[in-house]
């Protein structure tokens, strides 16, 4: 078994296509079947079913899937780590972020690593806390991050900061005064603007409205969003309440172009860094999650 097969039989597994891994990889395609029929046959196994038109691996395929991504990791762990003997640190880190993570977080954060680590490229990409912590769990990167747990036997979370979530109203008057005691009749009598379903924010309110016994069937929602600018936006321009992450509507709120409103019942919420369980780190990725550590 070598080291490229692995490379090729991972790639195929994570696009799901014999074509597009060998557009990436600059290959042809009878070379990445070659590649892969040639792995079936030392194994003497089917990694993937061909009695179907879709991509299915098989049971075996899935479980040297997981077992490839470490070998590679540690492949590339091992490259890191006489780099960085030699005075030299590159390479790249594939990260799954949620919203508010991946917009007002990473991005200060990833700047101030990039002064001290200039030739480590990073790879985000965005999606919903749901869908991060399963492709987490499925190797599709090497670190995500969230803003609530999800429970996934095959991942760890770290907490490495946390932040108050606020309500938020358009600019008019009769919002400027609001009762925060009295917030349970205000949500039921006025517009709500919503968070899809798998947001981190949409979890930890759902918890909050619960705790009011306040179901969301009983909100009057006049619109739902899959990212929280685009709900700012919407609470600006008239169209309900919301409650989002207090990092995400600063700038708004400094500009007052809606209405802030501090509510203490509403919980804080941590933001997490979500690994696969037992996967050897790059050490790229120990040097990143270091620096996280120690960032204020």
């Amino acid at each position: 078994m070598e080291i490229k097969q692995l490379e090729v039989y991972v790639k195929v597994y994570e696009l799901r296509s014999f074509s597009k891994a060998a557009e990436e990889m600059f290959l042809s395609q009878p070379s990445i079947s070659a590649y892969i029929k040639a792995l079936e046959k030392e194994l003497q196994v089917n990694l993937i079913a061909r009695s179907t038109k879709e991509f299915i691996p098989t049971k075996s395929g899935t479980l040297l899937y997981e077992h490839a991504k470490e070998i590679l990791s540690m492949r590339d762990k091992a490259i890191n780590s006489i780099k960085n003997l030699l005075g030299s640190t590159s390479g790249s880190v594939d990260i799954l972020a949620s919203s508010v993570p991946a917009q007002y977080i990473l991005p200060e954060i990833l700047g101030a690593f990039h002064k001290e680590y200039p030739d480590i490229v990073f790879n985000i990409n965005q999606v919903d806390t749901i869908e991060v912590v399963k492709g987490i769990s499925e190797h599709k990167a090497e670190i995500g991050f969230v803003g609530t747990k999800v429970e996934n036997s095959k991942c760890i979370y770290e907490k490495f900061m946390s932040e108050k979530l606020i309500m938020i109203a358009p600019k008019d008057k009769r919002f400027e005064n609001i009762d925060a005691n009295n917030i349970a009749t205000i949500l039921l009598e006025e517009y709500f603007v919503m968070r899809e379903v798998g947001s981190g924010t949409r979890l930890v309110y759902e918890k909050y409205l619960k705790a009011l016994g306040i179901n969301l069937s009983e909100l009057k929602i006049s619109a739902s969003f899959s990212n929280t600018q685009s709900i700012i936006h919407a609470v600006a321009s008239g169209l309900g309440l919301s409650i989002v992450s207090e990092l995400a509507a600063k700038h708004y709120i400094e500009q007052k172009a809606i209405i802030p409103i501090y509510i203490d019942s509403l919980p804080e919420r941590d933001f997490y860094a979500v690994q696969k369980k037992s996967y050897i780190n790059p050490a790229i990725v120990d040097i990143f999650m270091d620096f996280i550590r120690l960032y204020k």
